[in-house]
């Protein structure tokens, strides 16, 4: 349980700081001046803005926003948005959405939809659901179903 804290608190104090940096006196001249500088390279520290995207980095977290997408990055954790899907990770876990379905992983478990159907299992079980039917299983009791 600590470490879900830990890592809470690390998210917010990475968005808390690229929120500070984009708003303090020395990122707002960055964002507004002209010409534009060039895109956050080799600085530790940095927020910058132009007409294709925003980006603010922090030692070990940043974030990034254009036309293509936006994603974010804390230690050992990530969420990446864009025109075909979207996804988030952070250790042991992961979701993963887009044109061709969605899944959810956690240790042991995990869950996936998409056009042909869908599935989830879990230690000792699991079910699926498709165009052909349904079924669920249980080891040592059985199947139920259309694809057992």
């Amino acid at each position: 349980m600590a470490t879900n804290i830990d890592l809470v608190k690390r998210i917010f104090l990475a968005g808390a700081a690229a929120t500070a940096l984009a708003l303090s006196p020395l990122g707002i001249p960055t964002a507004l001046a002209d010409p534009e500088p060039p895109p956050c390279v080799d600085v530790p520290i940095c927020a910058w803005a132009g007409p294709d995207g925003a980006e603010a980095n922090v030692p070990g977290a940043g974030a990034v926003a254009g036309p293509e997408g936006a994603g974010a990055t804390v230690p050992g954790a990530g969420a990446v948005a864009g025109p075909d899907g979207a996804a988030a990770n952070v250790p042991g876990a992961g979701a993963v959405a887009g044109p061709d379905g969605a899944g959810a992983t956690v240790p042991g478990a995990g869950a996936t939809a998409g056009p042909d159907g869908a599935s989830a299992y879990v230690p000792g079980a699991n079910a699926d659901a498709g165009p052909g039917g349904a079924s669920f299983c249980i080891p040592n009791v059985g199947c139920v179903g259309a694809n057992r």
